[in-house]
């Protein structure tokens, strides 16, 4: 199983680059012409809902401010001293679980996927 993502500007690019090695189907915040760094936590929303991808992050600002209706899911790490391997390891073992049909919401993860 693979994931379509949106890896947050405060995931490392190196994660990007694990996750495609993985087969999954990876766009970084910064790569993405509509966002860009800086995107606002409103737009990360919306891209989410309209190119059907799943957002990646450690900031729980957009957490708290964003009503999970407006996006479509997000894998959200707690622990923002994981490394890059870790990050996309844990990433890739909920998608052998779970199906990127079947991530809704919001999805606190971490080093329990290891």
């Amino acid at each position: 199983m693979t994931y379509r993502l949106l890896l947050d500007e405060n995931v490392e690019h190196e994660v990007t680059g694990r996750l495609e090695a993985l087969g999954h189907d990876v766009e970084h915040v910064d790569s993405v012409p509509e966002l860009g760094k800086g995107a606002s936590d409103s737009d990360l929303a919306a891209f989410s809902l309209t190119a059907d991808r799943t957002i990646v992050m450690h900031g729980d600002d957009f957490v708290e401010d964003v009503p999970p209706e407006e996006y479509r899911a997000v894998l959200f790490f707690e622990d923002d001293t994981l490394p890059a391997k870790a990050v996309a390891d844990i990433v890739h073992s909920m998608a052998v679980v779970y199906p990127h049909e079947e991530v809704r919401g919001l999805q606190k993860t971490g080093r329990e996927w290891l």
